[in-house]
């Protein structure tokens, strides 16, 4: 059974969007928020698959709180407001790494748009994190096999990065698996300080905890030569960092 969480404190719009959905998934079932606040608690206990976030609600604007359900939220996330250069310009510097809430979706909502949007991130699952272009230097290290075993390194450059994870050709070819736990190291900038271009010296182990990112192994070539790394939960400071980073880098 597919569960819509939908915050929106006003009733036409909460009512026009519950309709969509409605029709385009019988069936469907309807979370109502009327706030942030509500909003993050329906969070805490459920799973919806997917949430429709209002810009203006009455304890918080759609922005902050879509950056607050995405610290445990990994499902597709609409962001609906009344068209509004703040709007735009809110969407352009603090949603830029997002497909799905960056698409954001014009009020008073349409029928055609708000379902174009559901068949894109709900029914097809098009990515929802945009994917930057790069050229970094970095370190890949594995984990030990047991007591004095070292833990198995290999160098490589990242050719693409997100908020979720970053596409990586190795120097030297390496027998990972999926699944397999690794720390990445990306040299970060410090925030609010961004870089024109995105190539940076190659880290070693002496680099800052911040630069070095937890993850798992989400695919690897036949060759073991690229991988693709997913990240798990980062903490504010490097996904701050993260998001200088992308600034600076070419869309894929």
């Amino acid at each position: 059974m597919t569960t819509i969480l939908i915050a929106d404190a006003c009733k036409p719009s909460l009512v026009m969007s519950s309709e969509v959905f409605k029709d385009k998934i019988p069936g469907s079932i309807i979370i109502v928020a009327v706030s942030g606040k509500q909003c993050l608690e329906i969070l805490a206990t459920e799973t919806p698959d997917m949430c429709v976030v209002d810009f203006d609600l009455p304890d918080a604007d759609g922005i902050a709180l879509i950056h607050a359900m995405r610290k445990t939220y990994d499902g597709p996330i609409l962001l609906t407001a009344y068209p509004d250069a703040n709007v735009d310009d809110a969407v352009k510097n603090d949603l830029f790494a997002f497909n799905d809430a960056g698409a954001w979706i014009s009020k008073p909502i349409k029928f055609d748009v708000l379902s174009e949007k559901i068949d894109r991130f709900l029914t097809d699952k098009h990515r929802l994190g945009r994917r930057f272009d790069t050229s970094m230097e970095t370190l890949l290290v594995g984990k030990g096999a047991g007591r004095g075993k070292r833990a198995p390194k290999v160098t490589g450059r990242i050719i693409n990065i997100s908020l979720g994870g970053a596409c990586v050709e190795l120097d030297t070819p390496m027998k990972f698996k999926n699944g397999e736990e690794l720390t990445i190291a990306v040299q970060l900038p410090t925030p609010g300080q961004t870089t024109k271009k995105v190539v940076r010296k190659p880290i070693s182990d002496d680099d800052n905890s911040d630069a070095k990112i937890k993850g798992v192994i989400a695919w690897i070539d036949k060759k073991s030569t690229k991988i693709g790394f997913r990240f798990n939960r980062l903490s504010d400071g490097q996904r701050r960092s993260l998001e200088e980073l992308l600034k600076s880098s070419p869309t894929d």
